[in-house]
Formats: structure tokens, sequence, C-alpha cells
């Protein structure tokens, strides 16, 4: 990256001057892809600044976005920037109470809307926050004058008649002014306004620009991840930055169809997309012919063993050539056979599937890093890919361990504190390191892993620790399994709470013939209650003796955003849900657990 980028401007600028072509942002409008060139994104952004700059909008004030991934979003977040604004981006799925609480706190003069119906989600948390100026992404909402094409058609006519004020609005904005302020969901709590500086964001787009090699208008990117999330938002300057095509999936349900049209080179993911992808690779597997069936089984067998740092024997090799040729190469051709590398973060990746898409020619690299760090603090790379680590540090930041195992971060990117709350700007560092909240460690060769959530930790009424995070990734390795929580603080054992995977259970219900009328009924069946029982004992065998689940129970129902169980980036609010099963969890501990007798 050049030395002269020093803020978001900057970057933008770089593009608009180096990446010239006429697919640098594509969107789906109804059967065809609509393409914005390098000439038209870089006008709209001027135009859209300079309207929003004649409408009040000044240096510094906030204003809030809220719309599907589209060329839009990244069209009305540049303006922003170059208006000299403050961006707060806002999830779609985030709550009515937590939008009008992300309004108030951040003082948003102004509320870019994606669509009508979003709109009259959250008009009552826009009007009590009291922002006066809406503003649709397409169409006009509600009552309000303004949409995006109306703002364009007035920036036209300010440029016009100055053709100056542009450069003199971008003239005032410095590299350690806030670029954006990023409302993290947080599980417990009101969300914490994190300031992300112009400085801090670059600063991650050329680290990851030195690990990464992109290609420019050769290059094929497939963004699905909500832009309101700072992984996918730096990422979305990364690919500014290198003038790669940028394709918007239209939806998670479309996501494969979109992958088969677009054949991306990269794409960033979370771990549960992948989860699902091999979840429906298995079942369709399940109603093949016998012989096809038990090549695929196979040919699976096969990627697990593969070594993705690439110490694989000449005899392994022979069996992996054979099963590339006849199972890997169909697998590629469903993510439209020209993926590159798959980038994961957000969540713990599964090594086991992380080997399977990696052997099959997808590399997965796990990667690190939070909304405070802007946000990746480690990242596996490509011929560097270590699978159960989340990968090597990335340039320019440093990581210590906390004599209590704490990962600790310093660097340029990590951020300039809270909206106003010092307290918990103040809790958060120590002696100028940034305090995580991760437990890990670092091994020899300067891997990074994460072993638990410092918060999450559980403590026997014994005295002994548990780590929980780690039991819930393995019992949810299992495909019937989609959510673990292992509970057990100030108690004499560990218990666990299982939600279903209910495709792959009913999938196993049809196929044993199993006859039921609900959900409940279906889990009181014995040859259900079997396969959770042998997850159960699988996992414990794996654990120390305290640290094992005696007691579990599955639960009829799913975890939502919707019910306050996820969070929008689906982080799992663990006390919402031990509040909503605390009679449940209760009558684990009403009876002492007796060990069964080992015959």
């Amino acid at each position: 990256m050049a030395s002269e980028i020093a803020t978001l401007i900057d970057l933008h600028n770089h593009t608009i001057q180096n990446c010239r072509h006429d697919k640098l942002l594509n969107t789906k409008r109804g059967d065809k892809w609509e393409s914005f060139s390098t000439d038209e994104f870089a006008s709209r952004v001027r135009r859209l600044a300079l309207a929003l700059h004649s409408l009040g909008i000044k240096n510094r004030d906030t204003v809030a976005y809220v719309g599907q991934s589209s060329s839009e979003w990244t069209i009305i977040d540049m303006a922003i920037l170059n208006c000299g604004a403050i961006g707060i981006p806002i999830y779609t799925t985030q709550s009515v109470n937590q939008v009008e609480f992300i309004l108030k706190n951040s003082g948003a003069k102004a509320i870019f809307v994606g669509a009508e119906e979003l709109y009259t989600r959250l008009k009552d948390a826009i009007d009590a926050a009291g922002v006066k100026l809406v503003i649709g992404f397409f169409e006009k909402v509600g009552d309000s004058p303004h949409n995006l094409i109306s703002l364009l058609q007035e920036g036209a006519e300010i440029d016009n008649e100055n053709p100056e004020l542009f450069q003199q609005i971008r003239d005032r904005i410095e590299p350690d002014d806030v670029a954006t302020i990023i409302y993290t969901s947080g599980t417990t709590g009101d969300p914490k306004g994190v300031m992300l500086t112009h400085s801090n964001l670059v600063s991650n787009v050329a680290a990851c620009l030195r690990i990464f090699d992109f290609y420019g208008k050769d290059d094929v990117m497939l963004t699905y991840l909500p832009p309101s999330h700072i992984f996918e938002r730096m990422i979305l300057y990364v690919y500014q930055y290198s003038g790669v095509q940028i394709y918007y999936a239209e939806s998670i349900e479309k996501l494969a169809d979109n992958l088969k049209e677009v054949k991306p080179m990269v794409m960033t993911t979370v771990p549960r997309m992948l989860e699902k992808v091999f979840e429906r690779v298995n079942a369709m597997v399940e109603t093949l012919p016998a012989p096809r069936k038990t090549i695929f089984k196979w040919a699976i067998k096969v990627a697990k063993q593969f070594d993705t740092e690439g110490n694989n024997s000449a005899v392994y090799m022979i069996k992996y050539k054979i099963a590339n040729a006849l199972v890997f190469k169909k697998l590629r051709l469903g993510f439209g056979g020209r993926i590159r590398m798959l980038v994961a973060g957000g969540a713990a990746l599964n090594p086991e599937l992380g080997r399977i898409f990696t052997a099959a020619g997808m590399p997965v690299l796990q990667g690190y890093g939070l909304t405070e760090t802007s946000p990746v603090i480690s990242v596996n790379r490509l011929g560097r890919n270590r699978m159960g680590s989340i990968g090597e540090i990335i340039p320019g930041v440093e990581v210590k361990i906390a004599e209590d195992g704490e990962i600790l971060v310093r660097g340029p990117n990590v951020m300039k504190g809270y909206y106003k709350n010092e307290k918990a700007t103040k809790e958060v560092f120590y002696d100028g390191w940034f305090r995580t909240g991760d437990i890990g460690y670092i091994d020899k060769d300067g891997f990074l892993y994460i072993t638990d959530r410092k918060k999450d930790f559980i403590k026997t009424s014994g005295g002994k620790y548990i780590a929980p995070q780690l039991i819930e990734q393995r019992l949810a390795r299992s495909k019937y399994i989609e959510q673990a929580i292992v509970v057990g603080d100030k108690r004499k054992f560990a218990s666990a709470l299982l939600f279903p995977n209910w495709e792959a259970l009913r999938a196993f219900a049809e196929g044993r013939h199993i006859k039921y009328s609900t959900d409940e009924e279906l889990l009181t069946h014995p040859d259900v209650r079997k396969i959770y029982d042998d997850v159960i004992n699988g996992v414990n065998k794996t654990l120390a003796q305290w640290e094992t689940i005696k007691k579990y129970e599955i639960i009829p129902g799913i975890l939502t955003i919707d019910n306050d169980q996820l969070t929008p980036t689906l982080k799992v609010r663990r006390r919402n849900i031990e509040q909503r099963y605390s009679d449940l969890i209760e009558e684990f501990y009403k009876k002492e657990y007796v060990e069964p007798v080992k015959e």
C-alpha cells in the first residue's frame, strides 16, 4: 500500500486514479447484474457528499445507515467519509430498542434506510431519537422528500456551481479523525460505540494487503456478509484499494446461485456457512447410489488427512490426486470453480472442516479480530495455514499473553475508545495494551490460538475452572447440534443445553421412519436420545473428569436474534439464554449427580 495513504479519503483517491474499469461495483437487479464503473462510483460519491454538506451535514457530524449489502451501501459509506462526517452503520437485524439507543447515543443527524419495510420497522426508533433527515437508498421512505437519486441530482448542481467545494470539504479530514462509530452488539447491556479513526482502518487495510495478493480488475470478489460488520467493512476497503470486481450477493438464500454466476476468486465467510454447505452436500450424497456414496466418503476421509502446511507424503498424494479427480473438482464447482482462498472469521472453525475445504482446493484461512482492533489481529496465510490456530500476528501489531492467559493487543489498529463511555474505555486498556477478553496462547512458531472467553469461564463449587466454549465447539461438531451452551458456574458439575440442527434431525427421523406429531415428541424418541447420548459420551472422553457433561437437555426451539438470544453478529447471549431456561437448569442440580458404575 502506498505510504502516502493516511486516510480513507486517500484510499478512495487511489481507487479512482489507479483502478479504472467498468465493473468495480456490481449488484443484481432482477435477473441482471448492474455494474458501476470506477468513474461512476467516483461521481456518485462526490455528488452525494456535496448534497449531504448542503443539507447541513458538517465535519464530525454523525450519519447512520441501515440497509442490505449493495453498491449503494458502499457509495453511501464513502460519501459520508468524503463529507467529513462519521458513519454509524446499523445491522438490518438490530432490535428496535437498540437502534433507538444507537441513534440517540451517537447523536445521528441523518439516517439512510434501505427500504420502505425496513423504515416501517424502525420508524418509532428514528422518531424517538429525533432524527429528522431520513434518506431512502432507492425509493423515498415514509414521508421523506429525499432518496439517493434526488440527492445525486442536487449534488451535481452544487458541483457545477462550485467545483472547488468537494476538495475544500475533504481538506479538513485528518488521519486521527474518527471515521466510524460501530456499536458492538454486546452479549449483555447496551451496545458500546467503538470509535475507529481513519488511521486505524488504513493500518489494517495496509497489513492485509501485505499478506494477501490481489490482481486488480482481473480478480472477482463476492461479498455476502453484512457490511455493517467491521470484518466485511474493512475487507471492502481492501477490495476498493485493489480495484477488484466487487459483487454483492443478493441474500443468503441465493448465495449458492450467486456463487455459480459470479465464480469468485476470493470470499470472506463465517464458519457456519461452510458447515451449512457441507451438511447439504452430505445430505445430497445420502441419496446417491451406493458406489458413488462410497467414493465420496472415501474422498472425504482422504481430505481429513490433508496437511494444510504441505507435509503430505508421496503415497498420500497418489490417493489425493484420485480423490481430487473424482470428488474435489465437483465440490469446487459448487463455489464457482475459481476460489483461490476463503478467509474465515467471527467464530471458531472446526479444523476438520477447514481441512476438507482446503484439501478440495479452496483454502480456508481462519483469522481473528475484534471491532475494537479494526478488526484483524491475526490470520493464516496461503502456505502458512495451521488448522486449529487463528494464524500469525499481522504486520505492525503486537500481541502478548497476560499472566492469566488473556490476549493483549497493541498497535495502530486499536480503537480510539468507546464513544461517550470513558469508564468502559479505561476498563479495556492496561498499561497501553488493549484487553481482548479472550484467553489464548502463542505456539513456538508464532501461531495464535484462542481457548475461551475470559468472562465465560465456569468455576465449579469445587474450585475447578471449565472453559465452556471449547466444550461447546466440540459438541457442535455433531451435525445434529446447531448450538450447545455449557452451564454450571458455582455448581458441582457442568451441564449442557443442546439446540438441535432440525434439518439433520428430521432427515434422520425420515430415514428411520420415525413417526412424530410435534418437535417435542421427536426429541423424546429413544433413537434420537441415543444420538445425543453418544455425542455427549464422545466429547466427555476428550475432557478432564471435572469438565465432563453430567446432565443435558435437548431444547425444542432455535436461537434467534428476534428472541434476543443471539446478537446481530450471531454471538450467543449466554446470560439471556441461562435466564430463559433457568427452571430447566435448576432441575439439573436438584438431585445429586451419581457417577455410573463402570463395568
